[in-house]
């Protein structure tokens, strides 16, 4: 009996991936899956390389299966590449599983692979049994749809083509072609969760149901068309209720009227890195200036919208101002010196007040000016801004023009201070303009 199916379904399968466009990287540990894959990709006219991993947990079988994807790729003039990893040295830099701590360190290792050689897709052998594992895992994790709609063939980054095939059916298409793979002793022990689901879940689900193979596949199908719906509906959300760019300008009375609102909540923000929906939730209710933050983006309370706002990786805090005619591009702003003051300026100070270097800062806790038009009086900075009715927002990015001393000159935008106005008297001007 042969299997045509692998061969040929294959071939569509790389047809469908429009593999002339693409360089692939092959994950090749010297198992029976993984020289599957790289039978059929040598077999193929799509261009490859090879990558494996020695996570030297099994003594001389780590070395043997090294040499044995070398070896072979060699004979056929494959570029290949290795790494000899330290998992226990790993697992210490954090609360690392063996599984978790190998599969961080190949794919860690692979992209960098990928990057040097200018490779596209990560090419792994994974097929129909592994997707199971995965569902399971998954599903007694209590991950949502998301983690049940399994692996992908093409997730955009990673390349599965044996996905849908089982592992049996590659077992008889490896011995039927008479391909040589080596055998990991550590697949036969219940040590890692993924072996214990294979030894003694999937079997017992099998022998129910002699087609749950073909049924599991068919499920998978309709969670991904549910996903897709799923996505589709939560865009056409996001364009109803998401305004404007960084900020992104939410109405919370628009959210609290989605229903389920904790699943539209998940959905619409985890993308954002706000994975918890029970702080979303309770966020919505909080006060004006509260927030939030994932690794990337902001979220805050203003008045009645929520501010989604991307963290940026570098902000200037101070700039200097060292000469009498310079332009601040950063900030649109031009300071010139005149014997005249300009009708278009922005804000005119008396030159003969201030002392140089200026500079713009931002606010810093206790700052206080003394505001044009209160006869003298001092405020607190913030105190000026609250009265403005300012945006927690609006106040981070309020700028300070000071002097030598420190002294406020100029909330930019927004009021002089008094000692730096100019009189009758004045005869050399510094004019500000905002470009």
């Amino acid at each position: 009996m042969t299997h045509p199916s692998i061969k040929e379904r294959f071939r569509e399968i790389l047809l469908q991936h429009n593999f002339p466009q693409h360089y692939y990287l092959l994950a090749i540990s010297g198992g029976v899956d993984s020289m599957i894959l790289l039978n059929l990709f040598r077999e193929s006219s799509a261009k490859f390389q090879v990558a494996h991993c020695n996570f030297q947990l099994r003594g001389d079988d780590a070395i043997r299966d090294e040499e044995f994807v070398r070896d072979y790729c060699a004979k056929h003039t494959i570029p290949f590449h290795s790494v000899k990893f330290d998992v226990e040295a790993y697992q210490k830099t954090g609360n690392y599983s063996v599984e978790m701590a190998c599969r961080n360190l190949r794919y860690d290792w692979f992209k960098d692979v990928q990057k040097v050689n200018n490779l596209d897709y990560l090419v792994t052998a994974h097929h129909l049994d592994d997707n199971l594992e995965t569902f399971i895992i998954n599903l007694s994790r209590g991950t949502g749809l998301k983690g049940l709609v399994g692996m992908q063939i093409d997730n955009g980054k990673i390349f599965r083509p044996l996905l849908e095939f089982t592992k049996s059916q590659l077992i008889a298409y490896a011995q039927e072609n008479n391909l040589d793979w080596k055998e990991d002793y550590t697949n036969e022990t219940d040590d890692y969760t993924r072996n214990k689901i294979r030894h003694h879940i999937s079997p017992i689900l099998k022998e129910i149901h002699p087609q749950f193979n073909a049924n599991f596949l068919q499920t998978l199908e309709f969670l991904n068309d549910n996903q897709q719906i799923i996505a589709q509906q939560i865009q056409l959300v996001k364009t109803s209720l998401f305004k404007g760019e960084n900020p992104i300008r939410i109405n919370v009375d628009e959210l609290k009227k989605l229903n389920p609102l904790a699943s539209y909540l998940h959905y619409l923000f985890e993308s954002y890195g706000f994975l918890s929906t029970k702080e979303l939730i309770k966020f919505l209710d909080s006060n004006t200036g509260s927030e939030i933050k994932s690794d990337t983006y902001r979220l805050i309370k203003d008045r009645e919208n929520l501010l989604l706002i991307i963290i940026e990786k570098s902000t200037e805090n101070e700039i200097q101002i060292l000469d009498d005619f310079i332009e601040i591009n950063s900030l649109n702003l031009k300071f010139v010196k005149s014997k005249n003051p300009n009708e278009y300026a922005t804000e005119i100070v008396d030159f003969t007040t201030i002392l140089f270097p200026l500079k713009l800062r931002k606010v810093r806790e206790g700052d206080f000016f003394y505001p044009i038009g209160m006869n003298g009086k001092k405020k607190l900075v913030n105190k000026f801004m609250k009265d403005l009715k300012l945006s927690k927002l609006e106040k981070e990015n309020v700028w300070l023009l000071c002097d030598q001393n420190d002294q406020i000159i100029w909330i930019v935008n927004h009021r002089l201070d008094e000692r730096f106005k100019t009189t009758q008297t004045s005869k050399n001007f510094l004019n500000i303009t905002l470009c």
